[in-house]
């Protein structure tokens, strides 16, 4: 077996971005990060849509069929036999979520990496192929079934990982480099050192906006740049392989660049589209007359899909009764709907918010 001889960090050869999508891909990254952050409503109730869009997105790639509709009426209604394509989606929001708590004490290495391998994997697919631990044999990529004679790729010897590991880590410690340009160089390599039995591909992408947050580009790990690779499945692949033949750093990373511009400017549709319905719903709320319905308002933006046994653990001040009032208000407004004929633990969609995230 050839294992691929990949080159340590940074790239011998000179890895240039062009400058017009460097520029385009920082404005439109800015441009969120000013919608996101504006003191008009939680954040939060912003970011936890689209961190599931992500998640949806990222799983995708790897042949998970669902949808965030699916994912959210799942968590709300959760069925006795647990779904491990639902898990996933489920996993890969948590890790994130881990991300956040741990970079705020420490900085990215590898026992977060291995971490968050460990929570991506827990219960799913590649779960008994020792998760949050690098493998310790060889592997090929390439069509199901191929030898390794025919692969595609062979990543490097089990023995490599560890080092190749802590030169990707310097690498993306290193504040010389433009962030951007370093977010695209790091994906590759991560992949190409390909350091885990499976999930390679799902930590992969997960760590591309944990980078980001990491390095203060954005104020949350909300960038769902798997949309785009999943919507250019083929040129994604390509561009990466293309780095494998050639060394061909300046289109991947101009790809890369693209990526971050066009998925900031869906975000920024989506984000401007929830604040619009946000604060019609806040106006329309006044008919409501009830001092908690903005609380209520809060909940169902931050869970689209929700029962109501989750309702009242969320919305602790007021008593049962009134909640159940203020959910058969909220129905008789037509915000939010009842979706399963359940005649207890009844599960409310909140569809006009579910419209904007798919």
């Amino acid at each position: 077996m050839n294992h691929y001889q990949l080159p340590y960090l940074p790239p011998d050869e000179e890895a240039r971005a062009d400058i017009s999508a460097l520029t385009s891909a920082h404005r439109a990254l800015g441009e969120i990060k000013g919608h996101i952050t504006q003191d008009i409503i939680n954040p939060n109730l912003i970011i936890a849509p689209l961190l599931t869009k992500e998640a949806v997105a990222s799983s995708k790639i790897e042949g998970t069929q669902t949808t965030v509709e699916e994912v959210l009426k799942y968590e709300a209604e959760p069925p006795k036999k647990e779904d491990s394509e639902m898990l996933e989606v489920i996993n890969y929001r948590q890790a994130i979520h881990k991300a956040m708590h741990f970079l705020e004490k420490k900085s990215l290495g590898e026992h977060l990496i291995r971490t968050l391998h460990a929570t991506l994997m827990a219960s799913v697919r590649g779960k008994e192929k020792n998760p949050g631990n690098f493998r310790q044999i060889a592997v090929h990529i390439g069509r199901p079934g191929s030898s390794a004679e025919n692969a595609t790729y062979v990543p490097p010897e089990p023995r490599e990982i560890t080092d190749f590991i802590k030169n990707w880590i310097k690498y993306v410690h290193d504040d010389e480099i433009d962030p951007l340009v370093q977010a695209a160089i790091s994906h590759y390599q991560f992949e190409a050192i390909h350091p885990f039995m499976d999930g390679n591909g799902r930590i992969g992408r997960l760590l591309i906006p944990i980078i980001l947050y990491a390095k203060n580009i954005i104020p949350y790990p909300y960038l769902y740049i798997s949309d785009f690779f999943e919507q250019n499945r083929e040129h994604y692949y390509d561009a990466l392989r293309g780095v494998d033949r050639d060394r061909a750093w300046d289109s991947w990373i101009n790809f890369f660049l693209h990526g971050i511009k066009e998925t900031s400017g869906q975000m920024q549709s989506k984000v401007v589209s929830m604040y619009k319905l946000y604060g019609l719903l806040k106006d329309k709320l006044i008919e409501v007359n009830s001092q908690y319905a903005q609380l209520l308002l809060d909940v169902i933006f931050e869970q689209p899909i929700i029962s109501s046994k989750e309702i009242l653990n969320r919305m602790e001040q007021p008593s049962s009764q009134t909640v159940y009032n203020l959910i058969e208000k909220f129905e008789e407004q037509e915000i939010i709907k009842e979706i399963t004929g359940n005649k207890r633990n009844k599960v409310y969609a909140f569809r006009e918010l579910i419209v904007i995230i798919q």
